[in-house]
């Protein structure tokens, strides 16, 4: 079990060396900087907490509910306006997908299937690639 430990710590810094996660990390560095987004995601993140507040209550106001989702959302929408939130989405997805390229990566090599669900015969005649 160690030796899966230790493989895993090595992919994790692999992954760390890559260009999307360095690519993340800078554009997570400038969002932090960027004042106009800081102030506008502590305003979603306290109406997100309002929300949690209120379902925690056994009869949440659901006018109180959309309304807080709505701002919720439009503050979502101007975020995604600001140039350093837009670069940072961009950056985790592109890390995100990443990940799942490893996880499968992973999977077929484990498993011999790929998500379609094809498995390998251990034949190339009949196989669509590893790819």
């Amino acid at each position: 079990m160690d030796m899966v430990f230790e493989k895993t710590r090595e992919l994790g810094e692999a992954l760390q060396q890559s260009d999307a996660y360095k690519r993340m990390k800078a554009a997570e560095e400038k969002a932090m900087q960027n004042m106009e987004a800081a102030e506008m995601m502590a305003s979603y993140l306290e109406k997100r907490n309002e929300i949690q507040e209120m379902m925690e209550v056994e009869n949440p106001d659901p006018g109180a509910m959309k309304r807080l989702s709505d701002e919720m959302d439009s503050i979502q929408e101007r975020l995604q306006m600001v140039d350093d939130i837009a670069e940072l989405t961009a950056a985790r997805s592109e890390f995100n997908a990443l990940i799942g390229q490893v996880n499968q990566v992973l999977q077929f090599i484990v498993t011999g299937r790929m998500d379609d669900g094809s498995a390998c015969s251990g034949s190339c005649e009949s196989c669509k690639g590893c790819h």
